[in-house]
């Protein structure tokens, strides 16, 4: 079927392609997009739930972590991620995730530079927006199943566009890639938005242009398939369910920061640390590019692949964990848009010197970066000092702490020790458990209540829990056991614990987070 003769003839039959023009060019792209690494508060977690799996041989459809929701069903969502996170980091630890990180930016990059390459576009424009889109998604590039939907997003990108500028793609191919995202991470809900916006308004210009609604109805056809196979997980109806409670959750953008608004977002960031809204005022500067350059130049019939972009740049102003995918999707039409205004070339560079000099300053950034370093830091503070303290002392129990710390808890402590509530709030813990952790964190009232409704043996807090600290300040059946700069640790005032000497470690003795 010629779906797109008109437009496939305003471009050329070999377009120009970084892949082509300059692979090293690519490198250094990949370079800048990996170049930040942290270790995520969730990473704990997604390392320990993969090497539970591998070593039991089974998925654990009940949660076994935590005292306040036992055996509470677990709609892990991203079951095959975390699998993949515990495979290679037995195969060589903090190495071998780098390098899965690596792999991920990669994809992404390729698989963009691949779209880029059919816009027809000159290869300096496609190079200078493809470098601005890794600065800008680099502080989000960090180890969590994110960097599986972010490379499956581009995928989609990359067929959606061959499709678009060539007439011919390997739509098909989107049903088996919307399974195994489905598999890997829940934002699979946002290559079928993608998918969707792009199908509708397809068929609508198709429709308006004399076309007909053949394209469109494909296009549709193949969307539902593909909505279709993301049923085809272990949890069936329950993957969907655990994204619907996700976005739907009302306690979601309190705590969570990536669920904030960007707006607000960038507000927090510019008071915290002015550098760091840095790439988000670039992707910002992209959106409002991508705006301008359309409307000087409408008529370049790619209108689905516009939409899309606004779709998504509109879910970023929502929710400041959308921002990298409005700039994957930004990336291929402010290309498109923006050529008429860019001078480039469309030839090859001449000697293969240059490409061996930017191939080696790739590598020296990368290896410089510390990708094949042993160690990796965590993002925020982590509580190490009351966790040794706990193993020194060979204390075990159920443990209250901070939200963003409870997969930390269970990788140093389970099986011994369970966690009120951890990253996979969602997931497993109900409503009312949830309620009970945000009215004592913020020292609500009702606090008291929920240090006496559950069975609690530690509460670990950060100075930064202003709300929950007032909170215990006040309840004398507790004791103040360990606190240094990063972590305070109490413990219940007539247990055995209690009679061991509180420690008090001044904040240069603070021990370092790192992962594990």
């Amino acid at each position: 079927m010629e779906a797109r003769r008109i437009e496939s003839s305003e471009v050329s039959q070999s377009p120009p392609s970084l892949l082509q023009y300059s692979p090293a060019l690519i490198l250094i792209v990949i370079a800048i997009a990996d170049i930040q690494r942290w270790a995520d508060p969730d990473l704990w977690g997604h390392v320990a739930f993969g090497r539970a799996m591998l070593a039991t041989h089974h998925l654990a459809f009940r949660d076994q972590y935590s005292y306040s929701a036992p055996g509470h069903l677990w709609l892990n969502h991203e079951w095959l991620s975390e699998l993949l996170m515990g495979a290679v980091y037995n195969l060589d630890g903090v190495i071998a995730l780098k390098l899965l990180k690596f792999a991920c930016c990669a994809a992404v990059v390729v698989a963009l530079a691949r779209g880029l390459a059919e816009t027809d576009s000159p290869t300096t424009p496609q190079f200078a927006i493809l470098l601005v889109a890794a600065i800008a998604i680099a502080p989000q590039m960090q180890f969590r199943p994110q960097l599986f939907s972010f490379a499956m997003l581009s995928v989609v990108l990359a067929i959606l566009t061959k499709y678009t500028y060539r007439g011919n793609a390997p739509l098909l191919g989107l049903i088996p890639i919307l399974w195994l995202w489905a598999n890997l991470h829940g934002g699979f809900i946002v290559g079928l938005a993608a998918l969707a916006t792009f199908s509708i308004v397809r068929m609508t210009t198709d429709v308006l242009g004399g076309r007909g609604p053949w394209v469109g109805a494909r296009l549709l056809a193949i969307l539902g398939a593909s909505t279709l196979v993301t049923l085809i997980t272990p949890y069936g109806l329950g993957t969907w369910r655990a994204v619907g409670q996700a976005i739907a959750n009302p306690h979601t953008r309190e705590v969570i920061n990536d669920w904030q608004p960007l707006t607000r977002s960038i507000i927090a960031m510019w008071r915290e640390n002015h550098v760091g809204i840095a790439p988000a005022v670039l992707a910002i500067a992209m959106f409002a590019a991508l705006a301008m350059t359309w409307m000087l130049n409408p008529r370049r019939g790619d209108l689905a692949i516009v939409a899309v972009a606004v779709v998504m740049i509109v879910a970023a102003f929502t929710a400041m964990r959308n921002l990298p995918c409005a700039v994957l999707t930004t990336v291929i039409p402010l290309s498109r848009h923006a050529s008429p205004f860019i001078r480039g070339t469309r030839s090859y560079p001449g000697k293969w010197r240059n490409q061996i000099i930017i191939a080696l300053a790739a590598a020296t950034l990368v290896i410089g970066s510390g990708l094949l370093s042993r160690t990796l830091r965590a993002g925020d503070p982590r509580p190490a000092g009351a966790i040794a303290f706990m193993q020194f002392n060979h204390l075990s129990g159920n443990v209250m702490s901070d939200f963003g710390w409870g997969e930390y808890v269970i990788w140093h402590m389970a099986p011994a020790s369970k966690v009120f509530i951890d990253g996979r709030y969602d997931t497993v813990y109900p409503p009312d458990v949830i309620d009970d952790y945000l009215t004592f964190q913020y020292g609500e009232a009702g606090a008291k209540d929920v240090l006496r409704k559950y069975h609690h043996d530690f509460i670990l807090l950060s100075p930064n829990d202003e709300g929950a600290l007032a909170v215990m300040a006040s309840a004398a059946e507790w004791k103040q056991l360990y606190r240094d700069a990063a972590c305070i640790l109490f413990v219940r005032a007539d247990s055995e614990a209690a009679q061991i000497p509180a420690m008090d470690i001044p904040k240069r003795e603070t021990p370092a987070g790192y992962f594990p």
